[in-house]
């Protein structure tokens, strides 16, 4: 394998198609178990089905290699994560061993997917699903490098990982988020907006947006302080209940 030099503990793919044929093999697996998962768009993901993932993982293109070196290895939905599709965590014990680790999926990006073709990590999908199993590779391959090598970032190391196991050939996906689609409706940090508040129409600016928006609203006795001494109250408010305010 490019960019490595460690003596792998497991055989790689045989061939780009080899991969199709594991990933498509496991994604049969888990849309036959997980009635909720096998809708359009993705309703629901059981643990169950969440620990199936990673077992099958492990045992179609790692051989088992994963459950040997972590002491714990644990997948998780996560429905705070907005802005990140998915993110690798680890920890080591007193004598710096590899101990607990999590691969933690964003059920909001899941939901989130409807129609295919979809673009990430330099595949593109059919499906939802199809999706959330390439983003998992990816986190994957975050746990593979740390077992390997101690550490993982983005480097050619961790491409040519990508690559000789998953066919990857990026690491980036455009991908629809909170963030994106706000700021494609014109909601987003710094954006002038109305809502209405008990009966009330408020102006303010967008601060920060997730699930929902925290907006800013000029205010006597407010909270907040901001720049020259102003008062601002906070409100977290619903992306679609957001007007736009071009004149404020």
């Amino acid at each position: 394998m490019a960019g490595t030099s460690t003596a792998l503990p497991f055989a790689l793919p045989a061939s780009q198609s080899d991969i199709l044929r594991r990933r498509a093999g496991i994604l049969t697996r888990l849309l036959l178990l997980d009635e909720g998962f096998a809708q359009v768009p993705v309703r629901s993901m059981r643990q169950d089905t969440l620990d199936a993932l990673l077992r099958l993982y492990d045992k179609a293109f790692l051989s088992g290699y994963l459950s040997r070196t972590y002491a714990e290895l644990k997948i998780t939905l996560s429905s705070r994560m907005t802005s990140a599709a998915g993110k690798f965590i680890y920890s080591r014990d007193a004598a710096k061993r590899l101990s607990g680790a999590e691969i933690r999926m964003s059920s909001d990006f899941l939901f989130r997917l409807k129609e295919g073709p979809f673009d990430l990590n330099g595949l593109t999908v059919s499906t939802a699903q199809e999706a959330f199993l390439v983003v998992f590779e990816h986190e994957l391959c975050h746990a593979i490098e740390t077992a390997l090598f101690g550490s993982s970032g983005h480097s050619k190391r961790f491409l040519s990982i990508a690559f000789s196991l998953f066919g990857h050939t990026q690491i980036h996906h455009a991908l629809p988020t909170v963030r994106s689609e706000a700021a494609q409706k014109g909601v987003f940090p710094g954006a002038k907006v109305s809502f209405l508040y008990q009966g009330k129409r408020l102006s303010g600016v967008v601060s920060s947006v997730g699930k929902t928006a925290a907006v800013m609203v000029p205010s006597l006795m407010g909270a907040y302080r901001g720049r020259f001494c102003r008062r601002y109250d906070k409100y977290r408010v619903p992306i679609d209940h957001l007007t736009i305010e071009k004149g404020l």
